[in-house]
């Protein structure tokens, strides 16, 4: 069983939960820059959140299935067509054969497609996650027209079409507070929702942050250990969001840590687009976690 390319985006790519078992050795985890949509299209249609999806950047993306398969888009304003078109976050039935098609728009900056059964490429270093920075992976380069990929047993079928995830979010990005706050001039207005404007040099690697610059007196931290989520503070001032792709470590002080329910929202933000931020504690961030992942189980 396959699932054959015929259009691939700009660099798409075979993501799963990621590569934890490296960290120590500076390789990043990459997995999905949006681990909510990433799971949630997972579950619905049946498979793990540890199984293999393909990351889309760049629509339209098309392919056809060499046999009938529950599939599921999701992302921001993204669709899925086959005879019809239909909403994102849905579970849709695609024929063997069909062309399948996944649409967005100019918000759509990634967008994840899960077949039932999941993507299954033998692990590398633990993990079927692409990481195009060092060209690890099981395929490591950007997915491309004419690739056809192994599925795993299905999980669900037709019966499933039509179940539909639905979500909504507040306003801003909540953050924890970082080790280094107290030492940056500006944090306390970064951390009570100054906006700020997504660059566009923004990657996979982290949302570069336009806005009143951030003062970190010119000190110099000992490199630290860091993780998808911290906001770092460059020379510059302009602070940058940690994603999937970012290092394992780093020697620029950390003003605030973005939850991990919020990540995904920070890493679907187009160029231009204005983000706040809002200091919340650690119960209230584990809470927000919690709340998320009973609602992942509901899928």
């Amino acid at each position: 069983m396959t699932i054959r390319i015929l259009a691939a985006g700009l660099r798409s790519t075979v993501q799963d939960g990621g590569r934890t078992a490296h960290l120590r050795s500076a390789i990043p985890r990459a997995g999905p820059a949006d681990p909510l949509a990433f799971e949630a299209a997972q579950r619905l249609v049946g498979n793990d959140p540890s199984d293999a999806a393909i990351e889309i950047v760049g629509t339209p993306f098309r392919f056809a299935l060499d046999a009938p398969r529950l599939v599921a888009v999701t992302g921001r304003d993204v669709r899925i067509r086959t005879r019809r078109p239909v909403a994102g976050w849905t579970a849709v039935f695609a024929r063997a054969g069909e062309e399948v098609v996944v649409e967005g728009s100019d918000r759509t900056r990634f967008a994840y497609l899960a077949v039932s059964g999941g993507i299954a490429l033998p692990p590398v270093l633990g993990s079927r996650a692409t990481y195009l920075p060092a060209a690890i992976g099981p395929l490591p380069r950007p997915l491309a027209a004419g690739d056809e990929l192994p599925l795993g047993p299905a999980r669900r079928g037709a019966e499933d079409a039509g179940r539909a995830a639905v979500r909504s979010d507040g306003p801003d990005i909540l953050v924890t507070r970082g080790p280094h706050a107290d030492r940056i001039r500006g944090a306390e207005a970064f951390l009570g929702r100054r906006p700020y404007r997504v660059s566009e040099h923004s990657d996979r690697m982290g949302v570069r942050l336009e806005g009143p610059p951030l003062d970190a007196g010119g000190a110099e931290i000992l490199s630290i250990g860091v993780l998808p989520g911290a906001v770092q503070v460059p020379h510059g001032g302009e602070p940058i969001v940690l994603l999937a792709d970012g290092q394992t470590t780093g020697g620029y002080p950390v003003v605030a840590t973005v939850i991990a329910a919020d990540i995904g929202r920070v890493a679907q933000a187009v160029p231009g687009e204005m983000l706040s931020f809002y200091e919340v504690d650690r119960d209230a961030a584990l809470e927000t976690l919690r709340a998320l992942r009973r609602w992942l189980a509901t899928l």
